[in-house]
């Protein structure tokens, strides 16, 4: 259930002054209005939405498209130029990684900082010390000048740091790229949790996946504009094709580097006839078996599994999982084989590769992913039509009421 707004915007716009060398600050200053040492960048343009409480809203957009400026406004640490801001209820943020802290304080005396700035008393930074340093598990580095913390002790802490403030609003900003898996798990599971008290909470990533998985609508940057706003399947399938027809950045779910496989690991794929015959030349209409074998080293409860085919020109020509299909996997640690049938699979003629992805309940963790992982090819004596698929289709014809 759904209630009242907690974050509202009007017309924000975000204009930052270039320097192209120091001096021109300092120039700027003395001759004030008389003449302009700067060029303009105009980071947003007239932005107004509305979230309500209890939504969770994704954020997509290449880089350059304001998606951080606008988290930064949002948060208070960045002014508008131009605009109203109302937010109610306290948030927190997890921006650029390390914003906030002091390299030069411990991760304890930033603790404080960070609390102090979130509007809490020494007393309650204290009550809450506990839990943040067993969540971050940094163990002594609590005592240390952060400025020697490695990027994932700097996410650990700064995840703590927000997540047990008690906020309204949480803001993530792909700060959860960062870090060993097992701690991505433990955010994620907390912004569960988040979800379920009907906090607010604002998720920026480059991986789609994650948000048509997780967030309840999304919002499309792009120049600094809100260009799409609405339903997460539709806009994001629209950003997907977007990205590919410009030849912009791989969308992050085509990638398999850095993914840590100490919860579970791919090994190999087949594809099979109705006959159970290992194959990669298929007739059209035969029917395809992928099977995947894999293991699963930890207990994964809601784990995910799904194929997606993609054909010679890199079309994304079907994804499917076992959680769009409510199909539910082995949770306990083991060795699996993961069979999808495509029992009606009218593919016409050519080279299709697959992928092929496990990932946990949400869809934000990625525990392994493969690309391209395997082929077949699809063939035919027949020259049936132009395209990937065959639909099925009959024709008629009839005379209309018009004379010659």
């Amino acid at each position: 259930m759904f209630y009242e707004n907690v974050i509202s915007l009007k017309n924000i716009t975000k204009v930052y002054k270039m320097y192209n060398k120091p001096q021109d600050r300092l120039k700027q200053f003395l001759y004030r209005k008389k003449r302009d040492f700067f060029r303009e960048f105009r980071a947003l343009t007239d932005v107004s939405f509305e979230v309500s409480k209890g939504i969770t809203l994704g954020i997509v957009g290449k880089n350059g498209s304001g998606k951080s400026t606008l988290l930064q406004i949002i948060a208070g640490t960045v002014s508008a130029t131009e605009g109203e801001v109302n937010i109610k209820g306290r948030i927190a943020a997890l921006l650029e990684l390390g914003s906030g802290f002091n390299p030069e304080f411990t991760g304890r005396e930033n603790v404080y900082l960070n609390g102090s700035i979130m509007g809490l008393s020494e007393r309650e930074i204290n009550d809450r010390m506990t839990q943040i340093e067993e969540f971050a598990e940094i163990g002594d580095f609590i005592d240390q000048p952060v400025k020697s913390y490695s990027s994932g002790m700097f996410v650990r802490l700064a995840f703590a740091c927000a997540v047990n403030v008690d906020p309204d609003i949480l803001i993530v900003d792909e700060a959860l790229a960062v870090g060993d898996m097992q701690f991505q798990l433990k955010c994620i599971d907390k912004m569960k949790e988040f979800k379920k008290q009907g906090k607010t909470i604002i998720f920026v990533s480059h991986d789609t996946y994650s948000i048509k998985n997780f967030c309840d609508e999304v919002i499309w940057m792009k120049e600094g504009s809100i260009y799409r706003r609405g339903n997460v399947q539709v806009v994001t399938n629209e950003y997907e094709n977007y990205m590919k027809d410009k030849d912009s950045i791989k969308i992050k779910e085509h990638k398999d580097e850095g993914i840590e496989k100490n919860v579970l690991e791919i090994n190999t794929v087949r594809f099979k006839n109705n006959d159970g015959i290992i194959k990669h030349t298929f007739d059209m209409q035969e029917l395809i078996s992928v099977e995947i074998d894999y293991v699963l080293k930890k207990d994964m409860p809601g784990l995910v599994g799904g194929v997606a085919i993609i054909d010679q020109r890199d079309t994304y020509v079907c994804g499917i999982n076992t959680k769009l299909d409510k199909y539910e996997l082995p949770s306990s640690p083991g060795y699996y084989k993961l069979v999808c049938n495509y029992t009606n699979l009218r593919l016409l003629p050519g080279t299709y590769h697959i992928d092929i992805g496990f990932f946990e309940s949400s869809g934000l963790v990625r525990l392994d992913y493969k690309t391209k992982f395997g082929s077949f090819d699809v063939i035919s004596n027949v020259y049936n039509a132009e395209g990937i698929f065959l639909l099925e289709h009959n024709w008629s014809v009839g005379r209309t009421s018009n004379e010659i």
